[in-house]
């Protein structure tokens, strides 16, 4: 029984020992473990990197028309309410298709004054007539009076010889030299009578030409009280009522607008261009449009028109006024509905990127002296760098990088990493604080290894809660 007693002793001092000494190295190791900061890591693979500016803009149709009157006057029928469908009509379809009648005007004060117009140009025309038939009859009586005229002048020319050889008496000459002085008045009056109504005449035909201009503006006048539509579309808004007179624009004043048209089966999104970034916008660049009453849904666009001037915001901010004719199910859209546009201005393939946030800046003279000299990613005439932390045998290795254009969530490394480098891309906490040859773990190591003990201790617990057996010897 004595030598049971001793070897039960030496054997526990022994297990004793032996746990001791497994418990000491299980503690070495939690310790070593426990000085390693717990961090995001990430390998560094090849990828591709789209480049795109975002800007806010609205919806708009392609192709719309603002409603105006070319006339002044009241307004008699509008036969098509808001959302109405209109078309610009099609003479060449069998049957043909007559054009929407969009508005109605009061016309008789404008065919009154067609009417006026009209009669006061028959008038003009009769006068013209009675002016001609004078010239004429002015000619010919003037023909007549040249004749008597030639036949004076022979008898005068005729007396003067007999005079000269006392043929004939003084007073018989100057009958003579008087009716052919009166003859060539009569002659010089009707030539002068003949130019007046001629003139008169010109005067008179010019005056008919006007009226006759004067008709046309007329009729035109009254067409214009029937408005019909300009394009195949849809009324998007109404800004009048029967009833109410609707006035013409001028170069100051635009006129009274009486109704929108607009054709809603192409719509742009009209953005606004920051000066930043306009210049990386080209015709023809692809974009992806977020409409704010559709916000589940993505739209395609692409860039169709650049203004050459900027218009200011208010904010005294500076933009350039940019279309994108949207693609797809655009008929369910409203013209103003508010959106967001990215547009993709580059792309770049199989290039190294990593997340912007793993990208950090460290003063030059902190980093370790065999990090920076001669380091092509290192600008020695620069105060700050661009780093990322590698991990080389748990450790953290600080390493210059230059980089290149980035996205929203991750950036191109252009030199300083290679494919299968395990870098450090978070949390952002500890990234700005972390050191060059700092002790690092995998987060989701750590995680999972808290989840494991969690396991353990679950189920020791549960096992201690089990009654305990007690043994009965006889």
């Amino acid at each position: 029984m004595q030598k049971y007693w001793k070897t039960t002793i030496v054997a526990t001092i022994v297990l004793t020992l032996i746990g001791s000494m497994i418990a000491k190295k299980v503690i070495q190791k939690a310790t070593k473990k426990d000085d390693a900061t717990a961090v995001r890591i990430e390998e560094v693979k090849l990828g591709d990197l789209t480049e795109y500016i975002t800007a806010p803009g609205a919806i708009e149709p392609k192709t719309k028309v603002n409603i105006s009157a070319k006339v002044s006057a009241r307004i008699i029928e509008l036969p098509y309410e808001e959302g109405s469908i209109v078309t610009a009509g099609n003479p060449n379809a069998n049957p043909p298709v007559p054009p929407s009648v969009l508005i109605r005007l009061d016309s008789k004060d404008l065919e009154s004054r067609l009417r006026s117009t009209q009669a006061r140009y028959k008038a003009q025309q009769a006068s013209i007539e009675v002016s001609k038939t004078q010239i004429a009859a002015q000619k010919a009586q003037l023909e007549g009076t040249r004749a008597t005229l030639a036949q004076a002048q022979r008898d005068f020319e005729r007396q003067k010889q007999l005079l000269a050889t006392k043929d004939i008496s003084q007073s018989v000459f100057d009958l003579a030299q008087q009716k052919l002085e009166e003859f060539t008045a009569q002659v010089s009056s009707s030539e002068q009578n003949i130019i007046a109504l001629e003139k008169g005449l010109v005067v008179a035909e010019h005056n008919l030409e006007s009226t006759a201009a004067e008709i046309e503006e007329a009729q035109e006048a009254v067409g214009y009280t029937t408005i019909t539509s300009p394009l195949d579309g849809t009324i998007t808004r109404t800004n009048a009522k029967v009833g109410e007179v609707v006035m013409t624009g001028t170069m100051n004043n635009p006129g009274t607008i009486i109704m929108v048209v607009a054709d809603l089966s192409k719509m742009l999104l009209v953005a606004q261009i920051d000066e930043s970034d306009i210049g990386k916008v080209r015709l023809g660049q692809e974009a992806e449009i977020r409409v704010k009453a559709f916000w589940d849904e993505k739209f395609k666009g692409v860039v169709e028109k650049i203004a050459l001037t900027n218009d200011s915001a208010v904010t005294g901010a500076k933009y350039y006024r940019t279309e994108i004719l949207m693609q797809g199910d655009v008929k369910k859209l409203y013209s103003g509905l508010t959106a967001d546009v990215d547009i993709f201005t580059d792309k770049h393939t199989n290039i190294i990127k990593v997340p912007s946030q793993a990208v950090l800046g460290r003063k030059v003279d902190d980093l370790p002296l065999n990090i920076r000299e001669n380091n092509p990613n290192v600008d020695a005439n620069k105060n700050d760098a661009m780093v990322v932390y590698r991990i080389i045998d748990g450790k953290t290795v600080v390493t210059p990088v230059t980089i290149g254009p980035g996205d929203m969530t991750h950036i191109i490394i252009k030199s300083g990493l290679t494919e299968g480098d395990k870098i450090v891309i978070g949390p952002y906490k500890i990234l700005e604080t972390l050191k060059h040859d700092q002790k690092v773990r995998d987060e989701r190591e750590v995680e999972k290894e808290k989840k494991e003990k969690e396991k353990k201790d679950k189920a020791k617990s549960a096992e201690s809660a089990k009654p305990s057996k007690v043994e009965t010897h006889s």
